[in-house]
């Protein structure tokens, strides 16, 4: 006996040679369609011209047609075998497996579609990759340009503030002098911090992991502002725990800066008070060592909606007077982006009118005690007296050189100068120096052009130490100048302490 279902799904039927049903041997699926004596090809006209031309004891299958009954459709698959006295007719209901066959084509055709869209799609925003990374390298070119052509008369400016400061002037004047180099010590804070934040966006941020001492980091960062605050009502204070290593593996550039930012920016910001820088160790674990910095004021502090922007770029907190402190806002904002790629993080608590809390926490690898590492020490060369030495400068800015003459007189040091990278060459020819100043650029002869011809100079100035005087002062170009040839870059703008420093340093 068949099962009720399985009957629902198939009919079998002998017809003869001509189409005439005989007998309907089994199953239910259609079978008003087909009545005895009556013609098959009424439900099945596709059969017409197929039964004559079977080839008998031979099976045939037909897939995919189509019957019609009560004006519904049914997908049928149809086997046909012929033998000595009739055609065996079996049908089957296929109509839900073609659905789905449908279905799996139709989903097919949308994946093949979806896919060549995801494929235009990817080469679009390959494109559009491109087209940003180029963005972002013009970006780049032009930050760096526009910084070389900020920072020569950036160096003018502070320069002649400097000179005019050391003369004999009205209280007035020294007041107008203290502002104008305020403000520009404030101009070069931006352009570090905008060419900083550039580096970052670019990913050309790369961090240094060596031996460093957190508490010489910490001290110095706390000496460079109480040095520099004449603030005789504020009081830098600095704590550190005995469980701080004396060495760990870290960027001590990238350190000073975080806390350089940090301090500055309570001293920016308090009148009155204490200023507390404070190192503890938060957790660590055999390789890893959790340190946390707190730099505590007792400024006018922030509001919640202040202290929630803080870290946002371009963000300047106001007073209630509207006036704003120095600075591009960015400086909070590269922090975070520096502690970002420390795995460090940092957090603000601050209460209006009582003052402000920022904590950040840095993992340092540690210093295994057998590891034969030694922290890098200081080089604290001697100073060499200038007096009486002869020195070249060639510079292409007249405005710098004078700068550079009065710095240099007031050593009583021989300077010559000329205007261009050619006319050095002519003098290096004939005459002995004891060190000589470059500019970079520079017509007829680049300054790094210049340091590269040394078999051209006179036989004692080929051993002569050579430093870049430059406004370009990315790591590529640093690392470039001093691959070329020159033994150190003074970079623009300096301070005439730093000038005569660095040039001491070289003699």
């Amino acid at each position: 006996m068949i099962p009720a279902k399985i009957e629902d799904v198939f009919i079998q039927i002998t017809t003869n040679f001509f189409g005439v049903i005989q007998n309907i041997i089994a199953g239910t699926f259609v079978k008003k369609e087909f009545k005895l004596q009556a013609s098959i090809y009424k439900a099945c006209p596709f059969l017409e011209g197929t039964l004559e031309a079977l080839e008998p004891h031979t099976p045939f299958l037909l897939e995919g047609m189509l019957i019609i009954s009560n004006s519904k459709e049914y997908n049928v698959d149809i086997e046909l075998f012929k033998n000595d006295d009739n055609i065996t007719v079996l049908i089957h209901n296929r109509t839900n497996v073609y659905k789905f066959v449908a279905q799996l084509n139709q989903h097919r055709n949308d994946i093949f579609f979806i896919k060549r869209e995801l494929a235009e799609k990817n080469t679009e925003l390959e494109k559009l990759r491109k087209i940003a990374d180029k963005a972002n390298e013009e970006k780049s070119r032009f930050l760096a340009m526009m910084s070389h052509e900020i920072r020569n008369p950036l160096n003018v400016i502070l320069g002649y503030s400097e000179m005019i400061s050391d003369e004999q002037i009205n209280e007035n004047v020294k007041e107008y002098t203290k502002h104008l180099s305020i403000s520009g010590g404030n101009l070069k804070v931006i352009v570090n911090d905008i060419l900083d934040l550039s580096r970052i966006e670019a990913g050309k941020l790369e961090l240094v992991n060596s031996p460093i001492n957190l508490k010489k980091i910490a001290e110095n960062c706390i000496q460079n502002y109480q040095f520099q605050n004449k603030n005789t009502a504020i009081k830098l204070v600095f704590e550190i725990s005995e469980k701080i290593p004396k060495t760990v593996l870290g960027d001590d550039v990238r350190i000073h800066q975080i806390l350089s930012n940090l301090v500055s920016n309570a001293l920016k910001f308090t009148t009155t008070g204490i200023i507390s820088l404070k190192l503890k160790c938060s957790s660590e674990d055999e390789k890893l060592m959790n340190i946390s910095f707190e730099i505590q004021d007792s400024g006018r502090g922030m509001t919640e909606s202040q202290a929630f922007r803080i870290f946002d770029e371009y963000q300047q907190n106001k007073k209630t007077d509207h006036s704003v402190f120095g600075g591009a806002g960015l400086g909070l904002s590269i922090v975070k982006r520096l502690l970002k790629a420390m795995n460090g993080n940092i957090s603000v608590k601050s209460e209006l009118d009582k003052g402000t809390i920022f904590k950040i926490e840095i993992p340092f690898l540690k210093v295994i005690s057998s590891e034969k590492i030694k922290i890098k020490k200081e080089e604290n060369f001697p100073k060499k007296i200038l007096k009486g030495t002869n020195i070249l400068v060639a510079d292409d800015d007249a405005l710098n050189q004078t700068i550079v003459a009065h710095i240099l007189k007031k050593e009583d040091v021989a300077v010559t100068l000329v205007k261009d990278g050619l006319e050095a060459l002519h003098v290096l020819k004939t005459r002995v120096f004891d060190l000589v100043l470059l500019d970079i650029h520079m017509p007829n002869i680049t300054g790094e052009q210049l340091v590269q011809q040394k078999d051209k100079f006179a036989k004692e100035n080929k051993e002569i130490p050579f430093l870049a005087l430059t406004a370009n002062t990315t790591p590529e170009d640093l690392d470039r100048y001093k691959e070329i040839g020159f033994v150190a870059v003074i970079s623009k703008p300096y301070t005439a302490a730093e000038f005569i420093e660095k040039i001491g340093l070289n003699l």
